[in-house]
C-alpha cells in the first residue's frame, strides 16, 4: 500500500518547479521553492487548482518586480489526491528537494491532519490556505499557520458582532453533526452565553434531515434570532420550514452559506440576513489595488481559494525576505518569531502558539435579491475602506 501510495505520489509532483520570467538581468544565486501539495485530481481538482494559481501568481509577481538579485522564487505542485497518505509521502518527496523550504496545504482536514507529523519532521513551515476545523491546530504543532479564521473563532466574532445590537436576545444555533459546522456553533452560543443572552444549539443528522422537525426543535425555544452555522444544502431546507412555521425573526449565518447557492435557492427566505465570510471584499482594500489587478490578470476571476493560495505564498516569501532565510529551518523560526507579523491580500498576519492568527477577522456581508454586498468587518481597521 505505501509503495501504491509513492508511486502515485511520484507520478503526481512536478518535477521541475516552474519560474516565472523576471523583469531584470544579472546572475541570481539561488532559487527558492515553495511546495504546493493540494489535490490537483478527482472531485476536488478544481480547487485545489486554484490554490495553485494563487501562489504561482505571487511568486511571479514577485519575480516581476524583485529588486533583490540573491534569489528568485519557484513553485513545485504536488497532487495530494485528498489522500492522507499520498500527502505524507509528498511531504517526504519535498524533503529531498534541498529548494524547498516551505508548504502551502493541504485542503481538507483529514489529509492535513494525516500529514503533519512528515512536515514537522522536515521542519517545513506548512501554511494553510483553505481549512477553518478547530482540530488542526489543535495538536501541539509548532510548524502548522493557518490562514484563515478557525471555526470557533468565527462563531464567536458573529456572536460578538450581531447580538449587542438586538438587546436581549433568545439565539438558537442552528447545525448538523457533520464535519463543519458543530465548532462554529459552539463558539456562537458559548460568546452569546457569556453576554447574558439565552442560547442554544441544535443539531441535525446530516444524513437523516427532516425540515419540519428540525424547524420544530428550534422554535421550541422561542428563538428572535438564528444562526445557521453549516451548509445551505442541508440548512436551507429548514430555514424554509422556519419561514413557514411563522418564524419572523432575524437569521444569520456561517461562511459555508457565503455561495451563489444560497442567492439562487434561499435569497427570498433570507433577505437581510448576515452572513459571514473569511473572504474580504478584495476591491476595497486600498493597500493591494495594482497588485490585484496583476493577480486578475493573470488568473482571471479571483476566488477564496486562489486569494488564500497567493497569500499563503506571500508569507512564506516575506519571511524569506525578512530574515534572508534560504532554508526551511530558518525560514520556519522567522514565522515563529512573528516580529512585526506579515502583510498579504487578505490581511495582516502573526500567530499564536497553535498556528492561528492573532488578529483574526471575518467579514460581514448582507443578503438582497442583487446577491451579497460587503457591509462591515467583525474587527474595523484601515485594511479594508
Amino acid at each position: 500500500m505505501r509503495r501504491r501510495a509513492f508511486l502515485a505520489a511520484g507520478a503526481a509532483a512536478t518535477l521541475a518547479p516552474r519560474i516565472a520570467r523576471a523583469q531584470f538581468t544579472g546572475p541570481v544565486l539561488q532559487q527558492l521553492t515553495i511546495g504546493v501539495s493540494v489535490p490537483l485530481s478527482g472531485p476536488l481538482a478544481s480547487f485545489g487548482k486554484n490554490v495553485v494559481q494563487g501562489v504561482q501568481a505571487a511568486v511571479d509577481e514577485t519575480n516581476r518586480f524583485t529588486v533583490s538579485l540573491r534569489q528568485s522564487y519557484g513553485v513545485r505542485s504536488f497532487d495530494d489526491q485528498n489522500n492522507g497518505q499520498v500527502a505524507v509521502t509528498n511531504a517526504q518527496i519535498a524533503q529531498a528537494d534541498p529548494s524547498i523550504i516551505g508548504m502551502v496545504g493541504n485542503l481538507t482536514a483529514p489529509v492535513t491532519l494525516t500529514a503533519l507529523p512528515a512536515y514537522a519532521n522536515a521542519n517545513f513551515a506548512i501554511v494553510v490556505p483553505t481549512v477553518t476545523a478547530d482540530v488542526i491546530t489543535s495538536r501541539g504543532y509548532r510548524n502548522i499557520f493557518r490562514l484563515p479564521t478557525k471555526d470557533s473563532t468565527e462563531g464567536q466574532l458573529m456572536a460578538r458582532t450581531l447580538l449587542p445590537q438586538h438587546g436581549a436576545v433568545s439565539a438558537v444555533a442552528l447545525t448538523t453533526n457533520g464535519a463543519y459546522g458543530p465548532d462554529v456553533a459552539r463558539g456562537f452560543v458559548q460568546y452569546a452565553k457569556s453576554g447574558h443572552h439565552d442560547a442554544a444549539v441544535v443539531t441535525i443528522d446530516e444524513n437523516h434531515i427532516d425540515p419540519a422537525a428540525a424547524s420544530k426543535e428550534c422554535l421550541a425555544f422561542k428563538p428572535t434570532h438564528i444562526f445557521l452555522a453549516g451548509k445551505p444544502s442541508d440548512l436551507g431546507p429548514v430555514v424554509e420550514a422556519l419561514r413557514l412555521e411563522g418564524y419572523t425573526g432575524a437569521f444569520s449565518a456561517s461562511d459555508g452559506f457565503y455561495n451563489q447557492s444560497t442567492i439562487d435557492t434561499y435569497a427570498k427566505f433570507l433577505d437581510g440576513a448576515t452572513v459571514a465570510s473569511v473572504m474580504p471584499p478584495l476591491d476595497r482594500i486600498p493597500s493591494i489595488f495594482q497588485l490585484l489587478r496583476d493577480f486578475e490578470g493573470e488568473v482571471g476571476s479571483v476566488n477564496a481559494f486562489s486569494a488564500y493560495g497567493y497569500a499563503a505564498a506571500q508569507l512564506l516569501i516575506f519571511a524569506s525576505q525578512r530574515s534572508n532565510a534560504t532554508t526551511r529551518f530558518t525560514l520556519l523560526n522567522t514565522i515563529q518569531e512573528q516580529p512585526s507579523g506579515f502583510s498579504t491580500i487578505v490581511g495582516q498576519y502573526s500567530f499564536n502558539f497553535n498556528g492561528d492568527a492573532i488578529l483574526a477577522n471575518i467579514y460581514l456581508y448582507t443578503i438582497g435579491k442583487g446577491g451579497f454586498t460587503f457591509s462591515r468587518a467583525a474587527i474595523p481597521s484601515g485594511f479594508v475602506v
